[in-house]
């Protein structure tokens, strides 16, 4: 009995050893890895992305404050790999944005980026007027016209425009404007009784001059969020009228000559209707040429309007129902 406990003791023994004792093949690691996706485009500091190789994803957080447009980044891959992708500047909201590695056996790996924007909460928006009202061509916080378009107080939390969209949309047709924002900011606002919403406030905002008159939806996107303002902005039309005219206007028979509206406060040409002259009793008409704009009215000589040089010859103009605009303009038409 003992022999045969000892015999056992034995045969478990070399069982042991020999599944202790056995080898097995361990699985390659891939060799198409990226090991460190960083973002370089910072001063003094760096953003590291999340590799995540079971995925083949790489996350990047952007908080807000860092007033970042595109990310650059420094992509570091495993030893003997190539990364087969270009390393260019990526927005912050691209979402199509892929990376390639392909290793020295020739396997290859895609990653996709993912971007995540660390934003503010919210943004609320409130206009400094109750009704805000302006014309073509004012700017904002300006009362070129004498109407209060206003300024717009938000809660942007950041001086930076990089994220910053502008849109009117027309309550009544649904035409959306874009205003070009190149002269626009956002500033801290001054006073410790202004509310929280009223921490910053946007300027330099010029309503298109190209705009209907009506009622416009504003619509700010900015650091990820997109808010209506509380109520719209009353576009109206005001009656044209020309900027002085200090010099004499020059043009040949059957040429052409342009006037300006006045600039302050703007009073653009809206709805041209006709211009005529009077001259030795006769009236001449100057047709209204196809180049004009609200903001330069382009007009024919007629070819028989007389040579000369005049101090001042009547001019009527009329836009859209206001009433006639009568003005002298020194004039020199020579012949063809």
């Amino acid at each position: 009995m003992k022999n045969k406990s000892l015999f056992m003791l034995l045969w478990l023994v070399a069982i042991s050893f020999w599944a202790c004792t056995k080898t097995e093949p361990f699985e390659a690691v891939p060799q198409n890895r990226i090991t460190e996706y960083k973002v370089v485009n910072l001063q003094d500091t760096f953003i590291y992305g999340a590799v995540n190789n079971i995925e083949n994803t790489i996350t990047v957080y952007v908080p807000f404050y860092l007033n970042m447009v595109v990310i650059q980044p420094e992509i570091t891959v495993e030893s003997g790999a190539i990364l087969e992708t270009e390393m260019l500047p990526v927005e912050l909201d691209n979402e199509s944005q892929t990376y390639a590695v392909r290793a020295a056996d020739g396997s290859r790996r895609t990653y996709k980026l993912i971007i995540t924007q660390q934003n503010t909460p919210d943004l609320s928006l409130v206009w400094s007027d109750e009704l805000p009202t302006g014309a073509p061509g004012d700017l904002l916080g300006v009362n070129n016209s004498g109407m209060p378009f206003s300024f717009l107080y938000g809660n942007f939390q950041s001086t930076s425009i990089a994220t910053l969209n502008f849109a009117m949309i027309h309550r009544t047709t649904g035409d959306t404007l874009r205003p070009n924002l190149s002269s626009t900011g956002i500033e801290p606002s001054t006073g410790s009784s202004l509310p929280f919403i009223r921490d910053y406030y946007l300027y330099g905002i010029t309503i298109p001059t190209e705009a209907d008159s009506g009622y416009y939806d504003i619509e700010i996107g900015f650091l990820g969020h997109k808010e209506l303002t509380p109520v719209p902005l009353h576009v109206v039309y005001l009656e044209p009228l020309l900027a002085p005219i200090w010099s004499p206007k020059v043009a040949i028979q059957g040429g052409e000559i342009s006037f300006l509206p006045n600039s302050s406060p703007q009073l653009l040409f809206i709805n041209p209707q006709s211009v005529t002259a009077l001259l030795n009793g006769k009236t001449y008409d100057f047709a209204i040429q196809d180049g004009s704009t609200r903001a330069n009215l382009v007009l024919k000589v007629p070819q028989d309007f007389p040579v000369g040089a005049y101090e001042g010859v009547p001019f009527t103009f009329q836009f859209g129902d206001w009433p006639e605009l009568k003005v002298d303009v020194p004039l020199t038409i020579t012949s063809q």
